[in-house]
């Protein structure tokens, strides 16, 4: 009896102390944190001659360092690599005190494959890799992302995660902003967000675009979260003041042009960021130009003003005929022309938490209560658009040609499923009645305009 009860005592000591080792999540763990984390590529200057890359560390070990070399098969690389201090801010969160440290690798060779880690004598990350961009016309392709913003950890990952393994070979993620639901903090927040991507970050470069909820008060357009240019490192060719939240990067034959169109409601930042881009727009000789930012150009959840935001942006995308502007904000799938013409408007959301729809009359494929990701082929005379659901099942697809003349024509592709047009779960108690109650004579005039 004597032997069975401490047997018992025993066992039950075991499972205490395994369940007091498991009440805390990794990324809060104490040993993981003294390692460098939050580990992500992205860029500051050229793709094809340089890499930017970015990481967190709980303790500042007076000073942390990145080592890389060009890859090779084997193991044996260390004594040739290169070694770089980063620079180090710190911020203390609502989780406490951190250190962000960045590096800006220049001068490295077009089409190359590197290898590299980053920390300190005592904590070093595991070895990872990039390639940076040939700097030629070839044909490639990158994934977009909307909002991912809440539940991220037990959600929105997985809509980055099969992405990634249904495209291992893309060039690297955009994400149109409201990648977080509070910008300014880390737990349930960019906690959530890098250990999300993990080792995916670690080997595809992100261009990102601020959305409402990276700043401070997510109905503020001027106090963006210190967070952001602590934990991303995107160049700085953008208007005075708006460093590295407006920007645009040059990929091969490509211009994707980044705009925090939160500060619009502030007339001064609204001419600056303005003149700006028509200037990006006017001076780009290459093939083909993206315009991504977080807002919508007309909102879309059932319960928003349809008006359009931007008016004056608008009318720049239409003059320089931009072929795809990408969005997020609404919560739901949007895909459709204002104009007979071009842009593109592209609105989708890769998390969660969804919106019911308003059917505007610009919307000629629409999407509700689904997690989404989409790929775009890019080659020199050719576009070709996939949005998938996060089964990976094509939801849309469409294609645009330029002919010789450089005119653009847009073709959708045949065959496309029924649309998912599901009202969210909670439709009944977060919408007005009406809005429940005109929901389904909407959605049959959508219908059967998209069918005359």
């Amino acid at each position: 009896m004597m032997k069975k009860n401490t047997f018992l005592l025993i066992s039950f000591l075991v499972l205490v102390f395994h369940c007091q080792g498991q009440k805390k999540e990794g990324y809060d763990n104490s040993l993981l944190e003294q390692l460098p984390h939050h580990i992500k590529l992205s860029w500051e200057t050229s793709p094809d001659h340089s890499q930017a890359v970015t990481w967190r560390t709980r303790s500042s070990a007076s000073k942390n360092y990145i080592e890389y070399a060009e890859a090779t098969a084997s193991p044996f690389f260390e004594e040739r690599t290169i070694k770089i201090g980063a620079t180090t801010q710190s911020y203390t969160s609502d989780d406490g005190l951190w250190y962000y440290h960045t590096v800006n690798l220049r001068n490295l060779k077009p089409n190359t494959q590197y290898s590299y880690r980053v920390g300190n004598k005592d904590h070093w990350s595991e070895w990872s890799e990039f390639k940076t961009a040939t700097g030629q016309n070839e044909p490639f392709k990158f994934l977009y992302f909307g909002d991912v913003q809440r539940y991220i950890h037990s959600l929105g990952s997985r809509t980055l995660r099969q992405a990634v393994l249904a495209n291992p070979d893309s060039k690297f993620m955009l994400f149109a902003g409201d990648m977080v639901h509070r910008g300014g903090l880390n737990k349930e927040n960019w906690n959530e967000f890098f250990p999300a991507g993990g080792w995916m970050f670690n080997n595809i470069p992100i261009i990102a675009t601020p959305g409402n909820h990276e700043h401070l008060k997510a109905s503020s357009g001027v106090d963006i979260s210190p967070l952001w240019a602590n934990t991303f490192a995107f160049p700085k060719n953008g208007p005075k003041g708006h460093e590295e939240e407006t920007f645009y990067v040059d990929y091969n034959n490509i211009r994707v042009i980044s705009l925090n169109l939160n500060r619009y409601k502030y007339p001064e930042d609204r001419r600056e960021i303005l003149e700006w881009t028509e200037e990006r727009l006017k001076e780009y000789e290459g093939d083909w130009i993206f315009i991504t930012h977080h807002h919508a150009m007309r909102g879309l959840a059932r319960n928003r003003d349809s008006g359009v935001r931007f008016p004056e942006f608008q009318t720049l995308y239409e003059k320089y005929k931009v072929p795809l502007v990408l969005t997020g904000h609404e919560h739901l799938y949007a895909r459709g022309r204002m104009v007979m013409d071009f842009p593109i408007h592209v609105v989708s959301v890769a998390g969660p938490y969804q919106n019911a729809i308003q059917f505007s009359d610009w919307i000629e494929r629409a999407g509700t209560s689904m997690q989404l990701y989409q790929e775009i082929y890019v080659s020199e005379n050719k576009l070709r658009y996939v949005a998938r659901t996060v089964l990976g099942e094509v939801y849309d697809a469409f294609t645009i040609t330029k002919n010789e003349n450089g005119e653009m024509q847009f073709e959708e592709a045949p065959d496309l499923p029924a649309e998912s047009l599901i009202p969210t779960k909670d439709f009944e108690k977060r919408y007005d009645k009406e809005l429940v109650k005109t929901y389904e004579a909407d959605k049959a005039k959508y219908l059967q305009r998209k069918n005359r």
